[in-house]
């Protein structure tokens, strides 16, 4: 009898347990989550045009989700143009440009962080739409003496920064799209980076080529592009 006391107290015991069904423990919380959807940062663009620069704005709404509003600068071209190195300085020319512009979008939107239960919160993919206001700055690539858009001799190439005095405004709308994700335990920052389409309409026509018989469709109104941005941010909790 002695020896089986210790028998049936190890059934007693196990008993309760045994009828228990298995539990389901909630996903780990994000130990970062106050943090992680409000902050400031700046960000580098890489597009079809070049490379721009900008700022935004963070500031979280719920779980998962931030509003945002993005600034950004950055240069923009018609496709067709080819720019070629002369003389011996690296100087450089660009056939039948008429003008430079200069794309400055002012976009709010949403940013919604995907798989939040399912991904640990060193990583942290998203998806992103803005749109809103855009402006532009057209500015002149020679010194057009006669006004009739083409450049012929004795008209003089201004360069990026010679006749940036003389340029003139131009309104639109635009927005991005695109999807990307987070990096880094930090409390304080997090970098990132995202893959996009961004397009900007304008109400009037930048004339970005010369007029030329040679050149169909010299001004244009919508420019649109597949954009890599690299983000880094400073959370806020």
């Amino acid at each position: 009898m002695r020896r089986l006391a210790p028998l049936l107290f190890a059934a007693v015991l196990a008993a309760p347990l045994a009828a228990q069904p298995d539990r389901v423990f909630p996903p780990p919380a994000d130990s970062l989550a106050g943090h992680y959807g409000t902050g400031t940062g700046f960000t580098i663009h890489l597009t079809e045009f070049g490379f721009g620069l900008g700022g935004l704005v963070r500031a979280r709404v719920g779980p998962g989700t931030s509003s945002l509003v993005e600034f950004s600068l950055g240069a923009g071209k018609d496709e067709r143009e080819q720019q070629f190195f002369v003389g011996l300085f690296g100087d450089t020319v660009t056939p039948f440009k008429r003008n430079y512009v200069l794309l400055a979008p002012l976009h709010a939107g949403i940013e919604q962080r995907l798989f939040r239960e399912q991904i640990e919160d060193n990583f942290r993919p998203f998806v992103q739409l803005t749109v809103g206001p855009t402006a532009a700055y057209q500015w002149p690539y020679f010194d057009d003496v006669n006004e009739n858009g083409l450049r012929e001799e004795g008209e003089v190439r201004l360069g990026p920064f010679r006749g940036f005095g003389r340029g003139a405004f131009r309104l639109g709308v635009g927005g991005t799209l695109a999807v990307g994700a987070y990096f880094g335990r930090s409390r304080r920052s997090a970098q990132g980076v995202r893959f996009g389409y961004a397009g900007d309409y304008l109400f009037r026509e930048v004339e970005l080529l010369e007029p030329d018989p040679e050149v169909e469709d010299p001004a244009r109104r919508f420019f649109g592009t597949p954009v890599v941005s690299f983000h880094v941010v400073r959370l806020v909790p």
